[in-house]
């Protein structure tokens, strides 16, 4: 079977951008018209692929209509009404409407944010204190109150580390007071990170709030970012010989460091990475300890090795592979998309467009159908709850509804569940609008399943015949009286090379007489005659 991902990639760069403008009927298939304002966009998109491959506007108008009647036979074979066929189209609908659930200047704000804290590492030391799910207001209050008074002795000169002892439940604080060392973007979360980005140096941040408790923060230090690193290593536990071995190999190594990578295979102890002949994936500064971090990056030069040094992980000798420096927007800008893409902040792209929505919509909320919640229980009597609770644009929402959607929740109020249910109904609403509403989504819908339909209808009539050797056979023992002959010299025929190109310049042939092409000759020599 041919790639179908490609068939459909192709199919796109040949037919899009279809106006959704009524025009002038260019021509009718059995009465159903297709407008010129359709073809003089196709073409106009794919001008410099029609002009490299020499072909005419009259060739390329026979192509357009062509594959439109590949588009009518496979609707009229039903192709469309296959599960398969429903159920590959529904995914990908599902897929593009939720590819316009984002505010595109809050996505390019976020992106440009991204590209700017890369190019920085900051330095924090953090107090965190656990805010559990059974805490009650006042018992939110005393966080803040605590970390109010932590911040306070803070500023007063003590030391950030002895006071995170005191205050933070940080597990780690014992060991490192706090300090989450350097930095950058998309390494912690994104209102962490932001706390970090926005507090000046030397400056302790007001209390804030993340998914894990309450923290105050103080940044003390922001630097030019130094990019990530790749490096291998050699690393020995350690224990009363450690630092001989490690000297004695360290010794070797330099006499020949290309043979590194076998050292580490054979004498590394961490054998996560000896494998790989010690190579580490890329790092920044900040994801390694300090101590391994800071003789990594000592190094110049692809190929250095540094000598023997001691982290908390036991002795180290560190050869460095290849430096990769923070490069311009648009050379990180892929990257950055796809970690965007995987973090939590994406979701303020989704919050924009449904405060734009429900700014836009007639929303209202029948409040004494949302207070028998507060007042009765529905899991003992769900049969009174028979009253309508929402209506989006004359879309009515029933208590039911809501019921079954507190079924499938974890809220812990009526306030939080009915906000979440609203929040969905809208962006549910507007995905089932989409198609009616937006040109945009409506026309690149139209070519994927026009695509999709298109493959199908080629796979069945041409693709998979042209791979049966029986139908060959066949095709050949049909025809082979026709050209036996006694003399070579009078032979006559025609050799057929490419078997699917055959087959398939028959369906076209077949379609054509079956189906009534009828052009409005007026429009098309205008259009054939148009400066495309």
């Amino acid at each position: 079977m041919r790639n179908k991902f490609f068939f459909l990639t192709f199919l796109f760069l040949s037919f899009t951008g279809f106006s959704q403008e009524k025009k002038e009927v260019l021509f009718y298939i059995d009465n159903e018209p297709f407008y010129a304002a359709e073809f003089v966009n196709v073409y106009q998109k794919n001008k410099n692929l029609v002009e490299n491959a020499n072909t005419s506007i009259a060739d390329y108008l026979e192509l357009f209509v062509n594959y439109k009647l590949k588009i009518k036979e496979a609707l009229a074979l039903g192709l469309d009404t296959v599960p398969k066929f429903k159920n590959e189209f529904r995914n990908y609908k599902n897929s593009l409407s939720n590819s316009y659930l984002k505010d595109n200047s809050v996505y390019n704000s976020l992106l440009e944010e991204a590209y700017n804290r890369l190019k920085k590492e900051v330095k924090v030391s953090h107090i965190l204190v656990f805010l559990k799910p059974n805490y009650t207001p006042n018992d939110t209050l005393k966080i803040y109150n605590d970390l109010l008074n932590a911040r306070k002795q803070i500023l007063n000169g003590e030391s950030f580390e002895s006071v995170a002892k005191k205050y933070s439940q940080d597990p780690t604080v014992e060991q490192n007071g706090g300090d989450l060392g350097y930095f950058t973007v998309f390494q912690m979360i994104y209102p962490f990170e932001n706390a970090a980005y926005n507090t000046p140096v030397n400056q302790v941040s007001m209390p804030f709030k993340t998914k894990f408790g309450y923290h105050i923060l103080k940044v003390f230090d922001v630097r030019d970012s130094k990019g990530e690193i790749e490096v291998a290593h050699i690393m020995l536990k350690d224990n009363e010989q450690a630092k001989k071995r490690i000297d004695s190999i360290y010794t070797e190594l330099i006499k020949n460091t290309a043979n590194f990578e076998s050292f580490a295979k054979h004498f590394s102890e961490d054998r996560a990475t000896a494998v790989n002949g010690g190579k580490l994936n890329r790092f920044t500064y900040g994801q390694m300890v300090d101590d391994f971090s800071k003789v990594a990056y000592s190094l110049q030069n692809e190929g250095d090795i540094s000598a023997p040094f001691k982290t908390q992980y036991g002795w180290h000798i560190v050869k460095l592979l290849q430096k990769y420096p923070v490069k311009s927007f648009e050379d990180e800008k892929q990257e950055l998309q796809q970690k965007l893409g995987r973090n939590d902040r994406l979701n303020m792209t989704k919050t924009s467009i449904l405060h734009k929505l429900e700014n836009d919509y007639k929303i209202s909320v029948n409040d004494a159908a949302l207070k028998q919640f507060y007042e009765n229980d529905w899991k003992l009597n769900s049969g009174s709850f028979n009253k309508n609770l929402l209506n989006i644009e004359g879309k009515k929402y029933t208590q039911t509804d809501f019921i079954n959607f507190l079924k499938k929740s974890r809220y812990k109020s009526v306030n939080e569940a009915f906000d979440a249910f609203k929040e969905e109904a809208v962006l549910n609403f507007y995905k089932q609008n989409l198609e009616a509403n937006n040109p945009d989504f409506s026309a690149t819908l139209k070519e994927f399943k026009e695509g999709l339909l298109l493959f199908d209808l080629l796979e069945k009539e041409v693709w998979n015949k042209s791979k049966n050797t029986k139908d060959v056979q066949q095709y050949f023992e049909d025809h082979k009286q026709t050209y036996q002959t006694q003399s070579f010299d009078a032979i006559k025929g025609k050799v057929i090379t490419d078997y699917q190109n055959y087959l398939e310049e028959n369906l076209v042939k077949e379609l054509k007489n079956k189906y009534s092409v009828k052009f409005n000759e007026k429009v098309k020599e205008t259009v054939l005659n148009l400066k495309l």
